[in-house]
């Protein structure tokens, strides 16, 4: 177990980020454990997005970079991920507005261009996303919302892994990491998740860390449920889980608790 915990990890980094990494296992087992230790790949995308943010904040202390240093991070986070994620929300969105048979919804999320819902998917998550962190900004909250979307976001794809959920082809993505996160462990993903999350929240707010703890590990679960209805949302009309739907899930899982951390900061 120890063998794959640990080539899982190093899975997870080649799965969630673009860093440069030759994973030495992908088996059923290391895939399990990548899945399970995708929020602590979360935090490594969350913590370079804080960077960002924080460097850009302190170029200027008059307030007037707060939305330069949102739209920074997230492009910071869509850098280091590939922006496959927003790519993956752009499919589920178009296979959600195509109409016609299930040929039909596949063809639409393999289409290498963006359709029209895509397009509007892509927009409103970003829009959205940067005015959540500019208003969390206000209430010295925007590294919590960073840090609380990237691991609860991802955090959100653990949950999809566990073994009630299904594949919607024998190929793919959704296929390699379906039901291979058992509960308990999605459960121990969720316990860590919470750590980091809280932990760093404390850390900025070493001042006052209470309320940061308790908005963060709010916003990590407010992820997952979002996150969760989503799946569902999709699954439904490709009829399991893919790899575009879990770029859907964590784009939209992040959305939440970004939102959760503003509308708790205001």
């Amino acid at each position: 177990m120890a063998s794959a915990s640990r080539a899982g990890l190093t899975l997870a980094k080649s799965v969630f980020t673009r860093f440069p990494c030759r994973p030495r296992r992908t088996d059923p087992a290391a895939v399990g454990w990548a899945m399970t230790w995708a929020p602590l790949a979360g935090l490594v995308v969350g913590a370079i997005a804080s960077g960002v943010f924080t460097l850009v904040r302190r170029a200027q202390h008059d307030g007037s970079s707060q939305w330069l240093a949102a739209a920074l991070a997230l492009a910071a986070i869509a850098l280091v991920t590939g922006a496959l994620h927003l790519d993956g929300l752009a499919d589920s969105a178009d296979a959600l507005g195509v109409r016609g048979d299930d040929e039909a919804v596949r063809t639409a999320m393999k289409s290498p261009g963006i359709g029209a819902f895509g397009a509007v998917a892509i927009g409103f998550v970003i829009l959205v996303d940067a005015a959540a962190i500019y208003t969390a900004c206000a209430h010295r909250l925007a590294v919590t919302a960073l840090v609380a979307g990237c691991v609860g976001g991802r955090l959100a794809v653990t949950w999809s892994c566990r073994p009630s959920v299904r594949a919607a082809t024998d190929t793919g993505l959704g296929a390699w990491v379906a039901a291979t996160v058992p509960v308990g462990r999605a459960l121990f993903a969720t316990a860590y998740a919470l750590v980091l999350a809280g932990g760093w929240a404390a850390l900025w707010r070493r001042d006052d860390p209470l309320p940061a703890v308790v908005v963060a590990c709010g916003a990590v679960i407010a992820a997952v449920v979002a996150g969760e209805l989503v799946r569902r949302l999709v699954v439904r009309r490709t009829g399991g889980l893919t790899g575009d739907v879990l770029g859907a899930v964590v784009e939209c899982g992040a959305l939440a608790a970004y939102v959760v951390v503003a509308l708790a900061g205001s």
